[in-house]
């Protein structure tokens, strides 16, 4: 491959090669290091290919043999080059091409995060916009280095980042310390904290494993209440209470709840149907702007729309601040339907049923449904109570306990005496 891209830039010929002793001339060509291949015998001749530099010296071979050459086909960039030496303009597109890839060679037009999982590729493009990090950024202005401790020091989870340059993209390699973050996440819970309930709910089941239970099997709470408190009171001899011990309180608590479901839609609804008729257009995005290209518009009233990008680079990492975007219009025409009331019932069904699947994907247990679908003449309505059996207790940051001082009364009764 390459042999053959050095033989396109020498330039080379292929020739006929008459006369009286050829194999002489071709034994000489080989005792002087002149390359030929592609050597063919043909109706009492040769056909070979030489390179241009190498035909150059063949005159005194020629001369030696009493043979001749008859240049058959040229090939290569120097012939290329004499066909086109006129056309300036052409000449002059080709330098100014190569000019404006220099240029814009030295900025960065691509931004690309991997190894991030906590956060987002936006949340850290915009945070290093903040800091003058964005497309179209001169390479001179970028200290790797500098970005690479900005990162650690913003985000406390990152452990490690790298910062490089790869063409006009700017790689960024971030690693969080996934264990830190579950350390961080586990003192949390291990902190002092209380249980409360989320919601009004009737107590289904309790099992504590620590703190203190205010509630039993069968008791009715508040949202707000106290379910399980996470202080241990430590009691003397005599009974009372000289300290308590704080701790994350913990329990499987179930309580029974409802939940309100309202639903109701219109049963004369406007459906989409497609007529077939597809038009594309296209738009350019140059330097961060977007510009429509004045052919392929559609005029269609109404009309999906899917738009594919395609940024223009060279190779892997060499992008260029060009974007191209092909936008396909699907068209549609809207028509008046109305629902049977088999059919508002039925949707109406679905809807109800995606909201207990909704439910159950976070644990919930439907116990009872008691939701009731009603079709009157221009509206379907699904309105009822979802009872659930579901875990009730979230946790909250104990509170402190104050002590009795040594010394203070504490018999309400001694107040009294005069």
């Amino acid at each position: 491959m390459f042999a053959d891209k050095l033989k396109f830039i020498r330039g080379y010929v292929k020739v006929r090669l008459t006369g009286y002793a050829p194999e002489r001339f071709l034994n000489l060509c080989s005792n002087r290091d002149i390359l030929i291949w592609n050597l063919e015998y043909r109706d009492e001749h040769y056909e070979f290919c030489i390179s241009l530099p190498g035909f150059r010296q063949l005159k005194p071979i020629l001369r030696k043999t009493k043979t001749r050459l008859i240049i058959l086909q040229r090939f290569g960039l120097p012939f290329w080059l004499h066909k086109y030496r006129k056309r300036k303009i052409f000449f002059s597109g080709i330098l100014l091409c190569a000019g404006a890839l220099y240029v814009m060679s030295l900025f960065i037009w691509n931004i690309q995060v991997e190894g991030n999982q906590h956060r987002t590729d936006s949340t850290i493009i915009k945070f290093l916009e903040e800091h003058q990090v964005y497309h179209g950024v001169p390479k001179s202005k970028l200290d790797c280095a500098a970005l690479e401790e900005l990162l650690r020091s913003q985000y406390d989870d990152v452990i490690w980042a790298s910062v490089k340059i790869q063409g006009t993209r700017l790689v960024i390699d971030i690693q969080e310390n996934l264990a830190a973050n579950q350390e961080a996440a586990k003192e949390k819970e291990d902190s002092p904290s209380d249980l409360i309930a989320e919601k009004d709910a009737k107590i289904y089941s309790i099992f504590t494993r620590s703190g203190t239970p205010y509630v039993e099997k069968g008791s009715e709470v508040a949202k707000g209440d106290i379910l399980v408190e996470g202080k241990l009171p430590i009691k003397n001899d005599a009974g009372e209470i000289v300290n308590y011990q704080y701790c994350a309180a913990d329990a499987d608590i179930l309580g029974i709840t409802g939940y309100e479901y309202s639903d109701s839609f219109s049963l004369d609804y406007q459906d989409k149907v497609f007529t077939g008729n597809v038009k594309k257009s296209y738009q350019l995005g140059l330097f961060q702007k977007l510009i429509s290209l004045p052919f392929g518009k559609n005029s269609f009233d109404h009309c999906d729309k899917i738009t594919t990008e395609f940024p223009l680079r060279i190779g892997e990492s060499f992008y260029l601040p060009i974007v191209f975007y092909k936008e396909e219009a699907k068209e549609y025409v809207l028509q008046d339907k109305t629902y049977t009331k088999q059919e508002a019932e039925a949707l109406a069904r679905n809807k109800l049923a995606e909201f207990c699947e909704k439910l159950e994907q976070k644990g919930v247990q439907i116990l009872k449904n008691s939701v009731i679908i009603v079709t009157e003449e221009k509206h379907c309505t699904a309105k009822g109570t979802i009872t659930v059996m579901e875990p009730i207790g979230s946790r909250q940051a104990a509170g402190r306990a104050e002590l009795p001082q040594e010394g203070q009364e504490t018999d309400e009764s001694d107040g009294n005496n005069n």
